[in-house]
């Protein structure tokens, strides 16, 4: 007789917490999971329903429903992709463009010069510029202008390695040389640091008119014009350059 009350006692215990756990599973659609229903070390059995786990509580026959977020078990949310479109003019800065869209910008603009080419050429001016502390993305604009995007239809020969028209004074003077293309853009990028900052170098100095600086003359774009070049509108084509750059289909 004892017996019988307990059993029935327990199915009907059994019964009040199955009927919780369907109200719990009813309302939880879309709320945060329930897994503070049992305290109990539970094992977790994954069912076909992406949405529905079944647990089932170690050391008991009661089985417990609960629901995780649908929103994170059918639909992950997506990515924002913080998008830049204002370049900073600051040289001491970080360059934010790619490797791939520098090279991209320079091949668009000059079909004589290989991908690969633009590939190493960019390669080389983000690793010199991050070395330095330099903004690579105003250093590869200045030397697209400089070179007229690889161009060297100026007083430049190509095989100079003068990517930023250094020791280049007029009359006829061609300007400083350099043995690889590696040494070239090491020179510029010192002489954009010798104008921006009055920091010490982390390579070896290869620009030879580096000492000839008043240092931390020049600490953006605008300060460039009237220093670095004669030209009144030397910043405003650097600034158009890099704005180039900026948009979206580069």
């Amino acid at each position: 007789m004892i017996r019988n009350v307990i059993f029935h006692a327990k199915s009907l215990i059994i019964r009040k917490e199955s009927f919780l756990t369907f109200i719990l599973v009813l309302f939880s659609m879309g709320s945060y999971t329930y897994s503070e229903i049992t305290s109990l070390p539970t094992n977790t059995i994954i069912n076909k329903k992406p949405s529905l786990i079944l647990q089932k509580t170690i050391g008991n026959s009661i089985s417990i429903f609960y629901l995780s977020p649908i929103s994170y078990s059918r639909y992950k949310p997506k990515k924002r992709s913080i998008i830049i479109t204002t370049p900073s003019e600051m040289i001491m800065d970080t360059g934010l463009i790619k490797q791939k869209i520098l090279a991209k910008f320079l091949v668009n603009t000059n079909k004589n010069i290989g991908y690969e080419y633009a590939q190493t050429l960019a390669k080389i001016y983000i690793e010199e510029s991050n070395h330095e502390g330099v903004n690579y993305d105003i250093a590869f604009a200045q030397m697209c202008l400089e070179t007229g995007f690889l161009r060297f239809d100026g007083t430049v020969d190509r095989h100079q390695n003068n990517f930023c028209g250094l020791g280049v004074i007029g009359n006829g003077v061609k300007g400083l040389s350099f043995k690889d293309t590696r040494h070239g853009v090491r020179a510029h990028i010192q002489h954009l640091k010798a104008y921006a900052s009055t920091g010490k170098l982390s390579n070896k100095i290869v620009d030879k008119r580096f000492n000839y600086v008043k240092r931390g003359s020049a600490t953006q774009i605008s300060e460039l014009t009237g220093k670095w070049a004669t030209d009144v509108q030397y910043d405003n084509k650097i600034r158009g350059l890099l704005n180039r750059l900026y948009k979206p289909s580069n």
